[in-house]
């Protein structure tokens, strides 16, 4: 049964998006920085219609941020979750 309303929980791996904490791994930068780059992303994104303005602050989708750093053949190589 599901407990107050949540189906399930996902894991950071599962979720779509990076939080300011993961980007700050991803990317070895500081905790402003992740959060900067963040911004920096999502108003770029929003501009060319490619995210919505409701988009929580604090996190970028994954897919979108892969692409602009080129990280893709990274991730696999740095351990992000526990």
């Amino acid at each position: 049964m599901a407990e107050n309303g949540v189906i399930k929980k996902l894991t950071p791996a599962e979720r779509s998006f990076y939080t300011a904490a993961e980007v700050r791994v991803i990317m070895d930068v500081s905790r402003d920085t992740a959060y900067r780059m963040i911004r920096s992303l999502r108003s770029e994104l929003i501009a060319e219609g490619k995210l919505a303005k409701g988009y929580p602050s604090g996190r970028i989708p994954k897919k979108a941020f892969n692409q602009l750093y080129i990280i893709s053949s990274i991730l696999p190589k740095r351990r992000l979750y526990n």
